[in-house]
């Protein structure tokens, strides 16, 4: 039987101790918009006066949460680092099960 795979929500803070710049939002976005094996961006936000991003995203994965909380801080990183916050520190991570499987 072929394992079935399950839609994970991630969301995630970082800190940046270097400065962000307004757009830090969009590029964060546009940096997630294109990591594969994202089925959705939900947003992004900024708090500027504590140096903190933060992303909400879907991904899918086959062998649960322990998988999806791999990938997602994986691709958090990686989306971090193509936004231009290649130091930034993932300060918290959170990652719950979309959809139930049938």
């Amino acid at each position: 039987m072929a394992d079935k795979n399950s839609m994970y929500l991630v969301r995630f803070r970082a800190r940046e101790d270097a400065e962000i710049g307004d757009d830090a939002t969009e590029r964060l976005r546009d940096a997630l918009t294109t990591m594969p094996g994202i089925g959705h961006v939900h947003g992004t936000t900024l708090d500027p006066d504590h140096g903190i991003v933060t992303g909400e995203f879907q991904v899918d994965v086959t062998r649960g949460i322990g998988a999806a909380s791999r990938d997602g801080a994986r691709v958090a990183k990686e989306a971090l680092k193509v936004a231009g916050f290649p130091d930034a520190q993932i300060v918290e991570l959170w990652v719950g099960l979309r959809d139930e499987p049938s």
